[in-house]
């Protein structure tokens, strides 16, 4: 990190910057509040660390001066101070300051607090860069190569997301089967999309087939097509999936839903990469690429006898698991911007959503995941008209339902969450907890810690590890 170290102290300078090198950063020097606005604005820093009492401009001016420019207003600043009065903490507050040290410094503490603000600054660095991809993923896909997805459009920034992203990454030019499962919504049809369009076949077919609801003999043709003759009403031959997909990919979803007949055919397929067409004895040779999906326990239907465990062990050589919304949270504000940017519903491109109702959005269960998601952004938008700020009045029932309870002697309201009654977690409570004190002491974080009985350094924690913490003190 590029660390900004200011101080009138020579000792002091000469320490830290000898620290600092050590630790690996870059430190610069600044002996006077004037010198250090003047680097600045010439080179920003990442990290800047400041003395408040120094001739001429001091450090609390430097702050609220760096505080109220656009251009530099969210570089975190460490107050270095000798000075431990009430009034002279809230004054720096006031003024803007992000932490505080006291000299003499202790080292393993400065070093906590730089590695804090180096992990806020990666998240920054992560949601700026997926804002910018969402500038050009919808307008590509829209106009360029409508109906052909790629990574990209796994929006997020989630660790879960990115290790979708990975295994992808890893697969998409192999030849083996992969088997991707995922609660209904969560995108495993734009996985398997992203694995062929992104891979060395992509100038090959990718036809899909949804076993769903299909009869056995209609599943059958459709996967091998049937010669004609074959059964009442084939009146002509036929080729099926496996065929129309030549070298390129076949996507079965649902497979769950396969019947027993077609599963052994299919496994037949892997196996021996041979097939028939109904009523027709002739071998023929199968080139596709075989991805399945699924939002089924397969153990499960394993061991009830609706699925083979020899085609599951065939199909899952290589497996990718979709996360749920609800795990994967900390995405749901750049897939709403996603949805807002590309709705062919909004008449209005700058519509956004209100701080309170994307706090909704982020304290819901999700059981439909980015479907509903989607759903919901476009039911907003209709609901929202011509405005541009989306508020809670705009969202359905179902997610406003719980919302405006209020705790009552004996009741769980406060721990339940809108959809079937679920209770939260302890960790849920804790942050509903801590992003109410915020709010009524409107982001002042050292009479929030002194509420909630915590250090503010443990306060500064939780906000740098939770999105929506983060998000909340930057708005109040």
């Amino acid at each position: 990190m590029h660390i900004l170290i200011v101080d009138d102290n020579e000792s002091s300078l000469a320490t830290l910057e000898a620290y600092l090198t050590m630790l690996g950063h870059t430190p610069k020097k600044a002996r006077n509040g004037k010198e250090a606005l003047a680097m600045v604005a010439k080179s920003p820093p990442d990290l800047i660390l400041l003395d408040l009492i120094m001739p001429g401009i001091n450090g609390f001016e430097v702050c609220r001066r760096l505080k109220s420019d656009s251009k530099t207003y969210k570089i975190p600043i460490i107050a270095v101070t000798g000075l431990q009065d009430r009034e002279s903490n809230v004054k720096a507050i006031e003024a803007g300051v992000d932490s505080f040290l006291t000299k003499p410094i202790d080292e393993i503490i400065l070093k906590a607090h730089i590695n804090s603000f180096a992990k806020m600054r990666q998240l920054d660095r992560e949601l700026e860069a997926s804002r910018n991809e969402l500038n050009t993923i919808g307008e590509y896909h829209r106009r360029v190569a409508p109906g052909r997805s790629s990574t990209k459009e796994l929006i997020g920034i989630s660790p879960s997301i990115k290790e979708v992203r990975n295994r992808i990454n890893m697969v998409k030019d192999s030849q083996v089967p992969v088997l991707i499962l995922g609660e209904s919504g969560v995108g495993k049809q734009l996985v398997a999309e992203a694995i062929h369009w992104e891979g060395k076949h992509a100038s090959e077919p990718f036809v899909q087939i949804n076993c769903s609801g299909l009869q056995e003999n209609l599943l059958e043709s459709e996967l091998f097509g049937h010669a004609m003759g074959a059964f009442t009403g084939a009146t002509h031959s036929k080729k099926g999936l496996i065929e129309v997909a030549g070298r390129g990919t076949l996507f079965i979803d649902e497979l769950g839903d396969m019947n027993l007949v077609a599963q052994s055919k299919i496994l037949l397929v892997l196996d021996s990469g041979l097939f028939r067409r109904l009523g027709d004895p002739v071998e023929r040779k199968a080139n596709a690429r075989i991805i399945a999906a699924t939002n089924q326990d397969l153990d499960q239907a394993i061991k009830e006898g609706r699925f083979r465990s020899d085609l599951y062990y065939r199909l899952n050589v290589f497996e990718i698991h979709v996360p749920p919304l609800r795990k994967r949270k900390e995405d749901i504000p750049l897939l709403v911007e996603y949805f807002l940017a590309y709705s062919s519903l909004s008449t209005r491109p700058d519509k956004k959503f209100a701080a309170e109702a994307m706090e909704i959005l982020q304290e819901y269960y999700w059981p439909g995941n980015v479907r509903e998601l989607r759903n919901v952004v476009e039911r907003a938008i209709v609901f929202s008209g011509e405005n541009e700020t989306i508020s809670p009045q705009h969202l359905p029932p179902n997610l406003l339902k719980n919302t405006n309870k209020k705790s009552s002697s004996g009741s769980l309201a406060p721990f339940v969450m809108s959809q079937s009654s679920r209770y939260l977690t302890l960790k849920e409570v804790e942050l509903r907890y801590i992003r109410e004190v915020l709010k009524n002491e409107n982001g002042n974080r050292t009479r929030t810690a002194r509420i909630l009985g915590i250090s503010r350094s443990t306060l500064k924690k939780k906000i740098s590890e939770n999105p929506s913490l983060k998000r909340l003190v930057g708005q109040l």
